[in-house]
């Protein structure tokens, strides 16, 4: 009983920490990228920081989310919800990062 109590606590922690690191990532993106077109002689267009700022803002939402709907559920079915939420960041993520033209960042 508590073995399976630990590792359900050590997978929720993995997953947390993945949300975490494409926050992180995200964070980085908004205070490097401008610094990089600055560098260039260019600046970033309102359709690029909005992009910048949905690539911080989704993570979180979706962690929110996921974790109202998981809540009251058992401890499989809580991490289960965690960890679909976290593959549909990264398939949003990836989304953007193909359809949207590196371009129409910069201006």
């Amino acid at each position: 009983m508590m073995g399976r109590r630990i590792v359900a606590w050590a997978v929720a922690a993995l997953l947390t920490a993945l949300y975490v690191y494409t926050v992180i990532a995200a964070v980085g993106n908004i205070v490097l990228l401008p610094q990089m077109a600055t560098s260039m002689g260019l600046g970033i267009t309102g359709t690029g920081w909005f992009w910048l700022v949905f690539g911080v803002v989704l993570p979180v939402v979706v962690y929110a989310l996921a974790l109202l709907i998981g809540r009251g559920r058992s401890a499989a079915a809580r991490l289960l919800v965690i960890a679909a939420g976290l593959c549909l960041v990264a398939a949003v993520q990836l989304e953007v990062l193909h359809l949207v033209p590196q371009s129409s960042f910069f201006g």
